[in-house]
């Protein structure tokens, strides 16, 4: 339905009715007009109530104000801001919202005809999933409260905000659906046009990309030789072999099922259609039972682990190849940031950054997950596997009056919740704090950023190396 079609039929209904109540007043039809009266009243009851429940409903999506528990040790204390505290810059990575599968197995009653845009594509409750998690940036940066200032303008400026998306299609519709959500209290002819055809609050901002195969930020699984051949070591490892053997059966069962041979690493696409499946209320094959459907999410989980160098072996060198790039860009801009604000911003080096406050990432489940990884404590952040739609990471660079340069990290689980402080959890940093010393939060992370990626992915190790990198994990962890 055309928006705002639903709307305007409801007055038109209403203004029907209302003038057959003055067509009976005219010819004094009393006993008539006192019941169409009342029927009148209720009529307006029923379809207020009904808004009502829309507004509610887009309330739930579009608000975000649930909070939910975070791990925090002992003598955790969190620090209030204080006048002279100064957000610098925040960068943000998202994942984009609710998609279409990528792709089906053969015995899959629903095929690409199911999905209105195709495979992969971003849905309209994503769009709308999207357009919430701006509206919650919109508060934290834009009409923020507290002592310390809001970070960005009232309006878009293009020398605060830079937006970067992967090249893909969900990914940069999701930048467009968020923007629109964070930006809409632009002024008519000033930010947009003062035109009746322009859509409303409507601000348009750029979206900068990069072909995928030279996107390694973005893009964690962009070619890169070493990292593929870590892949493959972990897949030979005792450790996955043994995982694989304890569910062959399984696999096998799931093989035949699905008309198709489902190896390991390919769970996670049958999970996905499932869970896809399932939130659009379309039927399952009777095999897929609940029992089968909490298997495949497991599996699933337990197999990502592997793909991303957390598992057994634990691959620090992959969370490198794979997690590194992005958070090694993110670092090199606050330290730029911070160079540049000690020479008050001067000189064409300083041009850019010296103005920049907003940077953000329109990327995958995948981006986040890479990245979270090179915390080393991820699976306190992200219990139950992959991110989920529209989760996204927050990294604040802050000048704080009693500290100096120092590092907040926020992590936002999924649409329907707020930001909570996560920087207590990258090990490293303070236990007991939401803020990391920025010299302190870079140390921590020098053994997961790459000196020269180009030339670190082009490198092929014996294997006898390789087993020098590979560490196993401690219960602990």
């Amino acid at each position: 339905m055309v928006p705002g079609a639903r709307s305007l039929g409801k007055h038109f209904l209403i203004s029907f009715h209302f003038s057959i109540f003055r067509f009976l007043s005219f010819f004094q039809i009393q006993e008539m007009r006192f019941s169409y009266l009342i029927f009148l009243a209720l009529l307006v009851s029923v379809l207020a109530e009904h808004v009502e429940d829309q507004n509610h409903a887009d309330e739930e999506v579009i608000t975000a104000e649930q909070d939910i528990p975070v791990h925090k040790p002992r003598g955790y204390k969190p620090r209030k801001l204080e006048e002279g505290d100064e957000l610098l810059l925040s960068q943000v990575v998202w994942r984009h919202g609710d998609r279409a599968p990528t792709g089906t197995y053969p015995t899959d009653p629903h095929k690409e005809e199911a999905w209105p845009n195709g495979w992969g594509e971003l849905t309209q409750l994503g769009m709308r999933q999207q357009y919430a998690l701006g509206r919650l940036l919109y508060k934290r940066y834009v009409n923020s409260t507290g002592p310390a200032e809001p970070l960005l303008s009232s309006s878009y400026n293009s020398k605060e905000v830079y937006i970067r998306s992967t090249d893909v299609n969900r990914t940069l519709v999701s930048a467009l659906a968020n923007l629109a959500g964070m930006f809409e209290n632009g002024t008519r002819g000033a930010d947009y046009p003062d035109s009746k055809r322009w859509p409303n609050n409507w601000t348009p901002i750029p979206i900068h990309t990069l072909a995928e195969k030279d996107d390694p930020v973005g893009n964690v699984f962009a070619p890169c030789p070493r990292a593929e051949e870590l892949t493959k070591n972990i897949y030979l490892s005792s450790g996955f072999q043994k995982f694989v053997a304890e569910n062959h059966q399984f696999l096998d069962f799931v093989s035949e099922k699905t008309g198709k041979k489902v190896i390991m690493p390919e769970i996670y696409m049958i999970n996905d259609v499932h869970y896809i499946e399932t939130l659009y209320n379309m039927s399952q094959p009777d095999w897929i039972t609940d029992d089968v459907g909490m298997k495949l999410r497991n599996l699933s989980q337990v197999s990502t682990r592997f793909l991303f160098g957390i598992g057994d072996p634990y691959v620090p060198e992959l969370i490198r190849l794979r997690g590194g790039p992005l958070l090694g860009a993110m670092i090199d801009k606050m330290n730029h940031k911070i160079s540049c604000a000690k020479k008050n911003n001067e000189g064409e080096e300083c041009a850019w950054i010296g103005r920049l406050k907003y940077h953000a990432y329109s990327a995958h489940d995948t981006t986040v997950y890479a990245f979270l990884t090179t915390f080393g404590d991820e699976e306190k952040v992200i219990e139950g596997g992959m991110p989920h739609y529209t989760a996204s990471v927050a990294v604040e660079l802050w000048n704080l009056k009693n500290g100096g340069p120092s590092v907040r990290v926020l992590f936002h689980s999924a649409f329907h919740h707020n930001y909570h402080v996560i920087t207590h959890l990258a090990k490293g940093c303070p236990h007991n704090s939401e803020f990391c010393p920025l010299k302190t939060f870079e140390q921590r992370s020098l053994k997961f950023l790459p000196v020269n990626l180009e030339k670190e992915c082009s490198s092929k190790k014996s294997s006898d190396k390789n087993r020098t990198l590979w560490k196993i994990r401690d219960n602990k962890h």
